[in-house]
């Protein structure tokens, strides 16, 4: 699996991205959000992304695409929804599969003298990676080093050799993922075609052979390269019967892959804009009532991210009721004092 060698995980910090994805969502008093949505890069790229913009509720958006140059085009749509359940909506009507899904949660807490905003958006990529514990490979914390080591100048406190001894894990949790998820589909299309005695078994004599032979080699390429390999230890007649009957489940591995791909060689800026004070956020970039997050791509695909935010704002009869009760409070001291001087 030549491209997914750690070397290729962090092509997006090497070269130009596939595409600069960004996004605003302002939260309103009211409770409406206006969504804005930027792509630039190749219009190829930017009519096949997986990241959620819209595609069955186009009505509700003003799109425009234009030509930056020979190369880069920029495409924006822009929706107003009246409320984060209708918002939801159309995250849910617009996520590819696979794709990049996004949930989003407003919490309007009415007080008598101020209203706070709690908004929390997650993003993540829709791929089958994180259910496979990482844990035997490299802990959380290890590849949070190796991450900031890598993304950030002069970042995190790894010398050579260590961050060498992670990329190489990391390099080998990667392949297990896709091992898994090709022997699953294996295995799914030898049950439909009642060979899965067949499979198993060559799985259990030739499992390390077997492993090394397709990970030394793209096998979720689309030209099916995977099954001159297996010749080697099944039928061909075999083979083919185990293709045809899931055949849906191969396009369906293809494209994950693919997708993570894209994925990586993404470069994402998220930003978040709540009315009034900002109280309380995640966000590591605040101006004014704009808070941005630029994460490292790779973290889409191991978790995801959460852009969490908090504001307060005044309401105008709270400063009425201040300002009466500070002249009331002066009134009452004005008179003492000059109660005091005429005694």
């Amino acid at each position: 699996m030549k491209f997914l060698k750690t070397l290729v995980v962090f092509i997006p910090f090497m070269m130009i991205s596939c595409l600069e994805v960004e996004t605003t969502s302002k939260v309103n008093r009211d409770g409406s959000i206006e969504r804005n949505i930027r792509l630039k890069g190749s219009a190829e790229n930017i009519k096949k992304t997986k990241f959620n913009i819209p595609r069955q509720d186009l009505a509700l958006w003003r799109i425009t695409q234009d030509s930056l140059d020979e190369e880069n085009d920029q495409y924006q749509a822009i929706a107003r929804f009246e409320s984060v359940e209708d918002l939801n909506q159309s995250f849910k009507r617009n996520t590819s599969d696979p794709g990049v899904e996004i949930i989003s949660s407003l919490v309007l807490d009415e007080g008598f003298f101020f209203n706070r905003y709690y908004y929390q958006e997650n993003i993540w990529a829709d791929l089958p990676g994180p259910d496979l514990p990482m844990d035997t490979y490299l802990s959380q914390a290890e590849l949070e080093a190796l991450i900031v080591s890598e993304t950030e100048p002069g970042g995190g406190a790894l010398d050579t050799l260590e961050a060498a001894r992670l990329e190489h894990q990391l390099d080998l949790y990667i392949e297990d993922v896709i091992y898994k998820d090709f022997v699953a589909q294996l295995r799914e299309g030898g049950k439909r075609a009642g060979t899965l005695e067949i499979i198993d078994e060559m799985f259990k004599e030739h499992s390390d052979s077997l492993s090394l032979a397709l990970n030394s080699t793209d096998y979720s390429d689309e030209n099916l390269v995977w099954m001159p390999i297996l010749e080697k230890y099944l039928d061909v007649t075999v083979i083919d019967k185990i293709q045809q009957a899931n055949a849906e489940g191969f396009t369906e591995f293809y494209a994950s892959w693919k997708f993570f791909e894209e994925v990586l060689l993404n470069d994402y800026q998220f930003s978040v804009e709540l009315p009034g004070v900002i109280r309380n956020t995640s966000a590591l970039d605040v101006r004014g009532n704009r808070m941005n997050w630029e994460p490292s791509t790779i973290r889409l695909f191991f978790g995801g991210i959460s852009l969490e935010a908090e504001s307060s704002v005044v309401k105008p009869w709270s400063l009425i009721i201040t300002g009466l009760l500070l002249l009331l409070t002066l009134a009452v001291t004005v008179a003492g004092y000059l109660r005091q001087r005429s005694q």
